[in-house]
């Protein structure tokens, strides 16, 4: 699958609750990373959908948090996912949005954890499409 059309999941590594005192590999986010990767295995999905870890996606209360990405589609980011529990809701999500050409997937056919959980939407900074306004306001 070439880069341009591959579904990216990056998992803040480093995410963890207030309060966590373990080693920096039993933090969630770890944990969350390598499950996540494995799954993806098991579920035969490598080469559409890779995982990558990210030391911090800078949404420390909202742990643990992935970014969805690919090619010049928009980006999600979803937060506040726990371990085993919401690894698949996560992998259907990334399946469905590496199907949609610009990125935009259709809230109702989001997983749950997915649509209550989405921090932001983000363009490409390559993207045109209608959602976004070329003019200054005014």
């Amino acid at each position: 699958m070439s880069e341009e059309n591959e579904t990216i999941v990056y998992v803040c590594s480093t995410c963890r609750p207030d309060g966590f005192t373990g080693e920096d590999d039993e933090r969630p986010g770890a944990i969350f990373w390598r499950q996540l990767a494995d799954r993806v295995k098991e579920r035969g999905l490598k080469g559409k959908v890779t995982v990558k870890g990210i030391e911090c996606l800078s949404v420390c209360k909202r742990p643990c948090t992935v970014a969805v990405s690919g090619g010049d589609k928009f980006t999600y980011v979803v937060g506040d996912l726990e371990t085993e529990a919401d690894i698949d809701p996560v992998i259907d999500f990334a399946v469905l949005y590496g199907d949609a050409p610009d990125g935009i997937t259709v809230w109702r056919e989001r997983p749950e954890k997915v649509r209550k959980n989405t921090v932001a939407r983000v363009p490409s900074f390559r993207q045109v499409q209608p959602l976004i306004y070329e003019n200054e306001p005014g």
